[in-house]
């Protein structure tokens, strides 16, 4: 038996359409959970060591 089906274009727009609308949900459902909470303009500031790194002379 060979079966084959193609999915109307209708069809295909549809659930193209439904997954990049699925995605844009995750991506801000994902930005907007590592946003700082409570913090308006009270940002603090991390000052980090200059760490120099060298490699070893060889030989």
């Amino acid at each position: 038996m060979n079966a084959t089906y193609i999915a109307p274009t209708s069809t295909r727009i549809a659930a193209f359409t439904a997954a990049i609308l699925a995605s844009t949900v995750v991506l801000g459902a994902t930005v907007l959970g590592m946003q700082p909470a409570g913090q308006g303009a009270d940002l603090q500031v991390v000052a980090l060591e200059r760490v120099v790194v060298t490699a070893p002379t060889v030989n």
